[in-house]
């Protein structure tokens, strides 16, 4: 695996400390909820924090190829390796990418996302597209349009609509119905 940027190098960025789902000793939090500790730039606890939270670094700060306009407060994409549950087939890299997209399709849109994830599944790295939503292995969907950029992005939109779609739906059977 590649070197972790160095100390500090989150800058102002706090995407994790929102949409991480967080469940351990003296610190329990949902996704999509602030962190109690968050003050704005950073941890108010940060020497004592958990130690999940101590060993979370995203994909930005592992894979050395990723300028800063990858930073997920400034993409609007949230990057987690995935360990475990890899189809064998993909075995490009020893893990898989999922990418969040927490930043509307805009996110997809933007210049260098769909050449990347186009670039990872023609080197056959499992790759993964959610919106704070479970995760979809999209490689099979990419595949056949790595060389087509127009195709990528329509496919990653329309995937990306889905997860909204599914979303929207949970939501809602989430709420009680009127009496």
């Amino acid at each position: 695996m590649a070197d972790i940027e160095p100390e500090g190098s989150c800058g102002e960025c706090v995407v994790c400390c929102e949409w991480l789902d967080i469940e351990t000793e003296g610190l329990s939090k949902k996704a999509g909820v602030m962190c109690q500790h968050c003050h704005g730039g950073g941890c108010g606890i940060y020497e004592t924090r958990p130690s999940l939270c101590r060993g979370f670094f995203c994909g930005w700060r592992i894979i050395p190829k990723l300028g800063p306009e990858w930073r997920p407060d400034k993409s609007g994409v949230m990057i987690l390796t995935v360990i475990e549950g890899v189809p064998p087939q993909y075995s490009g890299a020893e893990i898989g990418f999922n990418f969040v997209v927490l930043g509307g399709s805009a996110a997809i849109l933007r210049p260098g996302f769909a050449e990347y994830l186009a670039l990872l599944v023609s080197r056959n790295v499992a790759v993964y597209l959610s919106a704070d939503s479970p995760r979809t292995l999209i490689n099979a969907f990419l595949a056949p349009l790595v060389n087509d950029m127009d195709g990528v992005r329509r496919m990653l939109t329309h995937i990306y609509g889905l997860h909204l779609e599914k979303r929207k739906q949970e939501w809602a059977d989430a709420r009680p119905l009127p009496p």
